[in-house]
């Protein structure tokens, strides 16, 4: 299992199963789950209140009925909950407890325990308590630190240090951030109810990984902070994570950026802002997973950035930017196909609908408006600068007047 720094239910089942005589029936798939807090509720009307991750614990005192039971544990499987305890001896026999039910659990790795009755389960609930409250003061405690190395790296303070050490996370070790954006049904930001949720579905996936790698939220969005992993599996991964994501809530759409692998905590923050460059890039060409390091030519802007130098090699494409505002004559999109095609100009015809003839007279057009022979290289390469970093600037809302 990985080092994720969450409290799996396999964890508090394997410390106290013999203690209080625990019996797993169904869903040992499902031990992987993150236990975020324990919950007892049997009022179906509470369902809104489950945020995912929590172990709930049900007498049976108010079901009117198995079949009332079993819709009470369908809508916790749904709800992303961590699993379920059952005492058993009073309101609920463990021969009342279905195959069907069971089956259920196991298809989808949904934890299904019992207990007997005789244990006070107020005293159980009280010990998981603890367990649950010294993983979350760790975890909280990590993320605190991670959080600030993502504001500053002047954030970090030497303290930190035994604590990075005490989870096993090396200061001067290599750190790669990915980061995920929930987006709605209409493109508005998820809620951080909604966030947590989609946090919760993100470590039960984690906590099978062997990588070491944690996650928290900052800024509205998802953080995976990634610890000697090379890109190569980091791709893969997240890859793997977004599929998980869109099955589980198919009504949010999602995009990742992941970020460079850098030494040492102080680039934290330079991979975190790259990590969301990429996500800016792929919202913008609707890409849903971008690496910063396959980015290509972007990655050289991103690390240039200077408002001037972009306009002053956008300037060579303004000659034609006026020529179609006064002409209606699209010279700029015929000169960026023809330079996508490698001067073909059937292929320039064929994606703008139009004959050769009326290519043709637009590049004899453009060499005439701009004065360039477009058979040089260095020429060519001017020009696809310039439309790469008028398309960058569009992605980035670089400021033309932020000199």
């Amino acid at each position: 299992m990985s080092n994720v720094a969450t409290l799996m239910l396999g964890t508090v089942f394997a410390q106290v199963r013999e203690k209080y005589q625990l019996k797993l029936l169904a869903g040992e798939q499902g031990l992987h789950r993150s236990l975020r807090w324990m919950y007892f509720s049997e009022d179906i009307g509470n369902a809104d209140f489950l945020r995912g991750g929590e172990l709930m614990l049900l007498t049976g005192h108010k079901f009117k009925g198995k079949e009332d039971f079993e819709n009470f544990v369908k809508m916790l499987m749904d709800r992303n909950s961590c699993g379920v305890i059952i005492p058993v001896g009073k309101y609920i026999m463990e021969e009342d407890i279905s195959q069907e039910l069971l089956d259920l659990a196991n298809e989808a790795n949904y934890p299904f325990m019992i207990m007997p009755w005789k244990y006070h389960f107020p005293d159980f609930m009280q010990t998981v308590s603890r367990m649950i409250f010294a993983s979350t003061q760790a975890q909280n405690q990590l993320a605190y630190t991670f959080q600030r190395l993502l504001k500053s790296a002047k954030g970090y303070e030497e303290e930190d240090e035994s604590q990075l050490c005490m989870n096993q996370y090396d200061p001067a070790g290599e750190y790669c951030v990915a980061v995920i954006s929930c987006r709605g049904a209409l493109e508005e930001q998820v809620s951080p109810s909604n966030l947590l949720y989609m946090k919760t579905l993100i470590e039960n996936h984690l906590n099978q990984w062997p990588e070491k790698v944690f996650v928290f939220q900052y800024q509205n969005q998802i953080i995976l902070m990634f610890h000697h992993t090379s890109c190569r599996q980091i791709g893969r991964h997240m890859a793997n994570i977004l599929r998980f994501c869109k099955q589980s809530t198919p009504s949010y759409s999602f995009y990742c950026g992941i970020g460079s692998p850098l030494l040492g905590i102080s680039n934290i923050k330079e991979s975190f802002e790259r990590a969301c460059a990429a996500i800016q890039y792929g919202s913008y060409r609707t890409l849903h997973l971008v690496s910063f390091e396959n980015m290509g030519l972007f990655q050289l802007l991103y690390c240039c950035q200077d408002p001037s130098v972009f306009e002053r090699f956008i300037q060579i494409l303004k000659p034609l930017m006026n020529n179609d505002a006064q002409c209606n004559s699209e010279l700029v999109e015929t000169l960026r196909l023809y330079l996508k095609h490698n001067g073909s100009v059937t292929q320039v015809s064929n994606e703008m609908f139009c004959h050769r003839n009326t290519t043709n007279y637009r590049i004899k057009k453009i060499k005439n408006v701009l004065g360039f022979d477009l058979e040089d290289g260095k020429v060519l390469l001017r020009l696809q600068l310039a439309f790469a970093m008028l398309e960058y600037r569009t992605i980035f809302e670089i400021s033309q007047n932020n000199h």
